[in-house]
């Protein structure tokens, strides 16, 4: 009765993993859909503020890459108004949602784009925020070498841009979120 208890959990568990992948698959490109612990997006939310008052830009344009179903993007939104937050998402039904939620939220000051984050032009980004996966941070890291102008706030959840970008400051933070804690942040010099 033991073995066949284990063998229908182990059955069970396999099929909801091939099932998320397929999903992943199918819907975001192969790159899963994780949200940014509550932890985390206050304290770049807090980086983003500090930024936004020693710069006095405006508009300051902040760049959400893979912003999945918009939570980030609209919790950035609303607590800095002045600012411009672009949301940069591939998924059709994610980008959807979004601009669902935005429009149910009245935040005039969010857009998105449904479009591969890597051909986006950052050159009018002040400020770039991102969780994603590492197979990206190389690509990503030498296209903002070359478009974001000098002093593009970055910052990274979990993991390292590549392409020679060293972190002002790598921060851990207290999360419940057991994959996440560390957070990166960059200025493009």
């Amino acid at each position: 009765m033991f073995d066949f208890f284990v063998n229908v959990v182990l059955f069970w568990t396999f099929m909801f993993l091939l099932a998320l992948q397929a999903y992943n698959i199918l819907f975001h490109k192969d790159v899963p859909n994780i949200r940014t612990a509550p932890a985390i997006r206050k304290k770049i939310i807090d980086l983003l503020k500090t930024d936004f008052e020693a710069r006095k830009i405006s508009p300051y344009t902040i760049v959400d890459l893979g912003s999945g179903n918009g939570l980030f993007t609209r919790e950035i939104a609303q607590a800095l108004p002045q600012a411009r937050v672009i949301g940069i998402e591939i998924t059709r039904q994610s980008v959807m949602w979004s601009n669902w939620r935005k429009r149910r939220a009245k935040i005039n000051n969010l857009e998105y784009r449904r479009m591969d984050f890597l051909l986006y032009d950052f050159s009018e980004a002040d400020a770039v925020v991102m969780y994603l996966v590492p197979r990206f941070m190389n690509s990503l890291g030498k296209k903002l070498h070359e478009e974001a102008k000098s002093g593009t706030l970055i910052t990274s959840n979990k993991f390292s841009l590549g392409d020679g970008w060293v972190p002002e400051e790598t921060m851990r933070i207290k999360t419940l979120y057991f994959h996440q804690g560390e957070l990166r942040v960059y200025r493009k010099a």
